[in-house]
């Protein structure tokens, strides 16, 4: 059933009584309003019909016992019409044609109802529920034949529930798989892009994106991913450095390597080592002005002027691998066993 609203306000009660006044019934007006029926009941406006002038007669004067009987056979009555009446309004007619006998099984409860207040006699009371009688029966066979139907819906419904649910949780398994290649991917494409920039060993390059990624940030939808894409963008900028341009915008990739440089020298030596070896196998005899910065980049004062020395030599020598075909993913693998010192 459609949960109640929090707060009813008068917007909510006037609307009940503008669905009441064009016809709707209970069960209906709470559809439409996506109210309990209970809701529904409580607010609906009071039905008030012009009662015709009648010539004043004398009642008929009751007995005490009389009297008594007239009032308790009327509430009696009265509980029995309401109970039938919350048992159809608590039902939907699952079909056209039930939900026609369930409009008019209502229609006869509230006549009902309207002639047992016209009552003043235990005789007339008992007229009532002789008709009472009859409407329960007729709404007893109508429950019986909604409820089969109503079972029946109820339980398509779960199936399709579940089977919504059962969607939904292969969705998110699919959208957590592609999420985790993705990652796999730009970090792979990190680490490869960093081995050749800053060739230091592979354990500390992992350290280096990762305190890089939490100093970088993300997207708010999905941080890591877009920290990496941030990541892969520092190092696609550093890999078209030229010895004239700023590394203002590589500042914390700079921050990150100078800290692992500092108090490691035997890692320090390590990226010299490789660079010496690239240097060994890319340049060519003509090449004397990147011979000339290699020996700057041995001499220089502060690992953050080496770093940054570092970028961009690794980054002209991967220039001049492209343009002299030589194959850089064969000399990574053969960089990861290399451990030469160069004197």
């Amino acid at each position: 059933m459609i949960g109640m609203p929090k707060v009813m306000n008068k917007d909510i009660i006037d609307r009940i009584a503008q669905y009441a006044a064009k016809g709707y019934s209970k069960a209906g007006t709470a559809r439409e309003l996506g109210l309990d029926r209970t809701t529904v009941r409580k607010y609906w406006p009071r039905e008030q019909t012009p009662k015709e002038e009648k010539a004043k007669q004398p009642t008929p004067q009751l007995s005490l016992e009389e009297d008594f009987d007239l009032r308790t056979k009327r509430k009696e009555t009265e509980l029995k019409l309401e109970s039938l009446r919350i048992k159809l309004e608590d039902t939907d007619g699952e079909t056209q044609d039930l939900d026609a006998r369930r409009e008019v099984a209502l229609e006869r409860i509230k006549v009902l109802g309207e002639k047992l207040d016209e009552t003043e006699s235990v005789t007339d009371v008992d007229k009532v529920q002789e008709l009472a009688a009859k409407v329960k029966a007729e709404v007893t066979t109508l429950l019986e034949q909604i409820q089969p139907l109503r079972k029946q819906r109820e339980k398509q419904q779960e199936k399709e529930r579940q089977e919504r649910e059962e969607k939904e949780r292969e969705k998110r398994q699919e959208d957590i798989a592609r999420r985790n290649m993705i990652e796999r991917n730009l970090r792979a494409l990190s680490l490869g892009s960093f081995a050749w920039m800053f060739p230091c060993s592979g354990e500390q390059a992992g350290k280096i994106v990762n305190k890089f990624l939490l100093k970088v940030g993300g997207d708010v939808d999905d941080p890591l991913i877009n920290s990496l894409r941030m990541v892969n963008k520092q190092l696609a900028i550093a890999e078209e450095l030229k010895w004239e341009d700023s590394t203002s915008e590589l500042k914390p990739l700079i921050s990150e390597c100078v800290n692992l440089l500092d108090g490691n020298s035997e890692e320090k030596q390590r990226i010299v080592n490789i660079m010496h070896a690239r240097k060994e196998r890319i340049l060519i005899p003509s090449d004397e002005d990147m011979r000339k910065k290699f020996i700057n980049l041995l001499s220089a004062k502060t690992n953050e002027e080496f770093v940054k020395m570092a970028l961009k030599f690794n980054a002209a020598l991967g220039h001049l691998a492209d343009e002299r075909f030589v194959d850089k993913e064969e000399l990574l693998s053969k960089e990861t066993t290399a451990g030469m010192v160069v004197g």
